[in-house]
Order: C-alpha cells, then structure tokens, then sequence
C-alpha cells in the first residue's frame, strides 16, 4: 500500500513537473511560430494603398526628433490621430532608414507579442470561468492553441504586412493588456485601485494607437456579465 501510494505520489509529482514545463515553453512556441509565418513579410515593399503618402514622401515621420514629435503628436494625416503608432515609425526609420524590410520586421514582432498575450489572456478567461478548475496546467493546450488561431488566422495579414497598417497590430497590444489588467483588478484586494488605473491608461495607448480601440468599454462590460458575473448583481446569470 505504501509503494502504490509512494508511486502515485511520483506521478502526480511529474504529471506536474511537465505541465509546468508546457506552461514555460508555450509562449516562446507561440511567438517563433507566428514569426515563422509572417516571416515572408519581410520580402514585401511598401504598396501603393496609402504607404506612398505616409513614407515615401511623407518627411515628417522620419525620426523622433522635436518637429518630429510634434507632428506626430498634433497632426490628422489621411484622417487618423495615431501618435503612439507614427513613434514607432519613427523610431523604423531611425533604425531602417526607408528600408521596407525593417517596418515589416517591427510589425511582426508587435504581432507575436500579441499572440503571446493573448495567451496570457485566454488562460485568465478560461481560470475565472472555471475551466480546469483545480488544475491550471490543464489550460495551457486550449489557451495556445485560441492564441495560435488568432496569430495564423488569414484575416490577421493586411494588419501585419501592410506598413500602414502598423496602427493595428500596436492598438491591439495595448488592448489586450488593458483587459488583463482589468482582470487583475478583480482578485487585487489592496491594489486593486493600481490596476484599475493601469487598464485605464493601457487603453489611452490604445486609443492614440487607433481609434477602434473605443470598443474596449463594450468589450468589458460583457466580461463584467461572464465570466466576472458581476452584471446583474444576483446568481441568476
């Protein structure tokens, strides 16, 4: 009885052991795959939707210098306020000079950071709603696969290959992040009041990112009804 009992210790000991090593090496696999499949991107020019008029002849973006910064930060170019995007241009254009190959290496790094933090997110989702309840290292194959769905899916390719397009993948960053620290609010007790403002300004960088980031409020008030069952104030949801 006591070797059963010795053996089944020694199972769950390394059932346990290599759920923590999945949990560990997922995120690097999410981000060199996402890398892997964009990685063509970065054989791309930059196209004639937009690109001309915001690079190559645009000289405003080029650097992160004070008349740099300033237009960046006052102007409406095409239509769109996205400060916190233009730096990142900036900052491209510093680092690559006009270089397409460089912009689209910076975009596809953004994105697989995105992938990895919507793995982060989606284990969160899935803990608070009480899937693998009781067993965390259980959730790390549904959160990575949701984040490798995301990453690979079609419709993620004009937002990571397409220059312009760099407003998205840095909106969505941010984004995320803004719904984890949400989340985080939810079990800080003391800190709670921390958290609560740190989603508030991670959504402010999303906001001067893109504007379509304004859909997070939404967003969070569904999450405040399921999982967080917060909206309406009774067991009955």
């Amino acid at each position: 009885m006591r070797c059963a009992g010795d053996l089944d210790s020694s199972l769950k000991r390394t059932s346990s052991s290599r759920a923590e090593s999945y949990r560990a090496v997922a995120p690097l696999c999410i981000a060199l795959v996402t890398i892997a499949v964009f990685l063509p991107a970065l054989y791309n020019g930059f196209v004639s939707w937009d690109d001309e008029k915001n690079f190559l002849v645009n000289p405003n973006y080029r650097g992160l210098g004070v008349h740099q910064l300033s237009w960046m930060w006052t102007t409406f170019h095409m239509g769109h306020y996205v400060p916190l995007s233009w730096m990142t241009l900036g900052m491209d254009y510093l680092l690559w000079g006009m270089r397409p190959a460089g912009y689209h290496l910076t975009s596809v790094v953004i994105h697989a950071l995105d992938a990895v933090i919507l793995y982060f997110l989606a284990r969160r989702l899935f803990l608070i709603s009480g899937i693998g309840a009781g067993d965390e290292g259980a959730l790390t194959l549904p959160a990575a696969f949701a984040a490798l769905v995301f990453a690979i899916h079609p419709l993620r390719v004009e937002s990571v290959v397409w220059v312009t397009e760099r407003r998205d993948v840095l909106s969505l960053m941010f984004y995320l992040l803004s719904i984890i620290a949400f989340l985080r609010a939810r079990n800080a007790n003391g800190r709670r009041r921390n958290w609560y403002w740190a989603s508030v300004t991670l959504y402010l960088c999303a906001l001067l990112s893109k504007a379509t980031a304004m859909t997070l409020p939404a967003v969070l008030l569904v999450l405040d009804v399921y999982p967080l069952k917060r909206l309406p104030a009774n067991d009955s949801w």
